[in-house]
């Protein structure tokens, strides 16, 4: 009875083992995990590019402007990354890192920087994304760039700062221009310190000059009253983390 009892164990546990390794043999005859990871919460931090999108300064057609990006890890989980692509490769290339560096784990709490170049054909704007794809994750952020003529083309800046007000009838353009690639606040004041007007960049801006309409309004819509005001720019460089300052005079008659 002994025997007989040992006999039944032993089938049994010969017909488990069987099946579970027929269940673990996938295609290739070796055992994989295709669940997806699990989803972070919040408090695990992120995967995401430094900004939700990258500005490029207008450019002259046919000349490259490329600078680095950057790609945040605040998790402690490294990251594989399988493709790295722009969705308009013509225009917007991916020059690090090269494709067949792909694919490429970005470490656990690490700043991954990639460089993209933009370059122009004809003089119109060009709007992409940049697609970045993980196991089980895709993150993504638009791309903005301009081409204009020649003639058009200024030298970057030696300096961050506003560098024209410009007013027809009650319309006015504001231009200021950047030295070194960063983030940009720019806001209205009345002379008793208190902001009036914003004007929002949620972008990281390329060394170059750029400019934004002013209607002699407030935020809310309101027409602002006769006096002067003034004109704030704060730059934030990305990559050192400084900010620059400037500010101008602006009357309203």
């Amino acid at each position: 009875m002994i025997f007989r009892h040992s006999c039944i164990l032993s089938i049994a546990a010969l017909i488990a083992f069987s099946s579970i390794a027929a269940k673990a043999q996938s295609n290739s005859g070796v055992l994989e995990h295709t669940a997806p990871p699990l989803p972070l919460s919040q408090e695990e931090g992120t995967l995401a590019f430094e900004r939700d999108k990258l500005s490029f300064a207008p450019q002259s057609v046919g000349i490259e402007n490329c600078v680095n990006f950057a790609l945040n890890n605040t998790t402690d989980h490294p990251r594989l990354m399988t493709a790295l692509r722009s969705l308009d490769p013509k225009h917007y290339k991916i020059t690090s890192p090269a494709a067949e560096m792909l694919p490429i784990t970005v470490g656990a709490n690490t700043t991954f920087y990639l460089n993209i170049c933009f370059k122009a054909d004809e003089v119109k704007s060009y709007e992409s994304e940049l697609l970045a794809i993980f196991q089980g994750d895709t993150i993504h952020t638009k791309l903005s760039g301009r081409g204009v003529a020649a003639p058009e083309v200024i030298p970057i800046p030696k300096e961050t700062t506003i560098t024209s007000l410009k007013k027809k009838k009650h319309e006015w353009t504001f231009q200021f221009g950047l030295k070194t690639r960063g983030t940009i606040n720019l806001t209205l004041e009345n002379m008793m310190g208190k902001t009036v007007r914003n004007f929002p960049f949620n972008e990281v801006k390329t060394p170059g000059y750029y400019e934004t309409s002013f209607d002699e309004k407030s935020d809310i819509g309101k027409k602002l009253d006769k006096g002067s005001y003034i004109l704030r720019l704060e730059e934030t460089d990305m990559q050192l983390k400084t900010k620059v300052h400037d500010s101008k005079l602006v009357v309203i008659k």
